[in-house]
């Protein structure tokens, strides 16, 4: 009668963890007992654990100083102990808490450890779950295909150190009953060895992030965990795959959690009571204003920086504006400067209308800026020759402008010039034929011929000269005749053009 009570005091004492979706297995620590083990065979004193063959399971608890255990309990202070030999095995076996459910994917695990590696046989030790108990009036080894078993490889065992053993199963319903042993195979004469066996668990593969929640601000914080018994995968809607995120900002969380036998998802909504944000600070231009608003709440109070109330607040001076919001029991507060900067300008000068040879040097007014010219010339002044506009801005916090200028040439006759005599005699003055226009033009090739038409002279690369040589040999004085290719560049437009003309070598 002793043991019965018992059993039902410690079935009113897990109630409330069923609830909570906890552990379906009674005392799977081994931590409560009848009496205080000090001998072995003595299982039934961890109840309700009970021994369902003729063998004889032990029970150890630190409880009594002289127990034989080789190793620690894997948690607090009980654990049981197993022994296999060929004919002669060894289980345990309780009721569990409740039935489980049809179709539920439930999540077993229990922490063992062999006392002999070299005889320990993998893949048979597990846990058999059935509606009615299993019970044998022999020790040889139970007929049963348990849901759950050890699948580590023999080399992956250590002696005497706790590792898990675990696994997901979907219940048909109504099973009552687990039975932990070795199954499948028996240990070869003289092959015997021990198990321990300790925290032993069983619990529903379920997700819950909970209730959706409120939290005060931006300020606060709030760990979702999605732990899952056996799960081995997660991923939350933002790509981590922790089993828990830090929630940093308002906004509808989801998780997926892959298990064993079913993948589950899950998903809570965050908001906060006061989602004030001022935003981050800010550089005006002088003369502009900011208007700065927070969520406006009937059932909020506001307070600036300046005593000010409401929920809006006009910025027109450089300065740090602050405002603090009460709602309920939350009090959120936050800032944000404000700093004025003076407008950027630029001036390119007017446009200009050259002719011939002309050219014109830009020199940009900057003031409050970055200066650069948008076609990528380096250095702020320019000296520019051909027809085009060119194009510069200034830059700074408060804005970008920009300016133009326009070149043009088309107001007067952009022609080639070229001299009618050349002395080339190395005096250093008019040495050289040279060809040369307004920037508008570019030359792409130039001849010179003699009298009798043929060419003495020719290039396509600048610079287009001819110095008097001809193979070697200054040529002799006398006309000679010369033609030009160019490209004339008006506006957007392009032309091809060709120039003849004469020319006399004065020796």
């Amino acid at each position: 009668m002793q043991r019965v009570i018992l059993w039902l005091v410690l079935v009113l004492l897990v109630l409330p963890a069923l609830v909570a979706g906890q552990n379906l297995i009674p005392n799977g620590g081994f931590e409560t007992y009848q009496h205080c083990p000090e001998q072995s065979n003595l299982l039934f004193e961890a109840a309700p654990w009970y021994n369902p063959t003729k063998a004889t399971p032990d029970f150890y608890h630190q409880c009594f100083a002289g127990s034989p255990a080789q190793l620690a309990p894997h948690s607090g202070q009980g654990q049981t102990h197993l022994f296999f030999d060929k004919d002669f095995l060894e289980y345990m076996a309780v009721p569990l808490t409740e039935p489980l459910k049809a179709n539920e994917c439930y999540y077993f695990e229990m922490y063992v450890a062999p006392d002999v590696v070299a005889k320990y046989i993998p893949g048979t030790l597990g846990a058999y779950f059935s509606a009615q108990p299993v019970t044998s009036g022999m020790t040889t080894m139970l007929t049963a295909s348990p849901q759950v078993l050890d699948n580590t490889a023999q080399g992956n065992v250590a002696r005497l150190q706790w590792q898990s053993v675990s696994g997901s199963f979907t219940a048909s319903g109504g099973e009552a009953y687990v039975t932990i042993g070795s199954f499948y195979k028996e240990p070869p004469f003289l092959g015997y060895y021990y198990i321990y066996v300790d925290d032993v668990s069983l619990r529903k593969v379920k997700l819950d992030l909970g209730n959706d929640t409120t939290l005060c601000s931006r300020q606060s914080t709030h760990r979702l965990d999605a732990t899952t018994p056996g799960a081995f995968s997660y991923r939350w809607n933002d790509g981590s795959t922790q089993p828990t995120l830090l929630v940093t900002k308002p906004g509808r969380y989801s998780v997926t959690a892959v298990t064993g036998c079913k993948t589950l998802v899950d998903s809570v909504k965050i908001d906060y009571a006061i989602d004030l944000e001022l935003g981050p600070d800010t550089t005006l231009c002088e003369g502009q204003t900011l208007k700065l608003n927070v969520p406006a709440d009937a059932a909020a109070t506001y307070r600036w920086q300046d005593g000010s109330g409401g929920a809006a607040y006009t910025v027109s001076q450089a300065g740090t504006y602050r405002v603090t919001v009460s709602r309920a029991k939350c009090v959120v507060a936050d800032s944000v400067q404000v700093r004025y900067v003076p407008r950027p300008t630029l001036e390119l000068g007017p446009d200009r209308e050259l002719c011939g040879t002309q050219s014109a040097r830009i020199q940009p007014v900057v003031k409050a800026g970055t200066f650069r010219w948008l076609d990528g010339f380096a250095d702020q002044e320019r000296t520019v020759s051909q027809n085009g506009v060119f194009q510069a801005s200034v830059q700074n916090e408060c804005a970008t402008v920009t300016d133009s200028v326009a070149v043009d040439y088309d107001a007067c006759d952009c022609r080639l010039y070229a001299p009618n005599s050349f002395t080339p005699n190395r005096d250093g003055l008019n040495d050289q034929f040279l060809v040369y226009g307004c920037g508008a033009i570019t030359i792409r090739s130039m001849r010179v011929f003699n009298r009798w038409g043929e060419v003495i002279f020719e290039t396509q690369e600048a610079p287009f000269q001819w110095d008097g040589y001809y193979q070697g040999q200054l040529a002799e004085s006398g006309p000679y005749a010369w033609q030009i290719d160019y490209q004339l560049k008006i506006r957007k437009r392009i032309t091809n053009h060709q120039q003849q003309g004469t020319l006399t070598l004065v020796r």
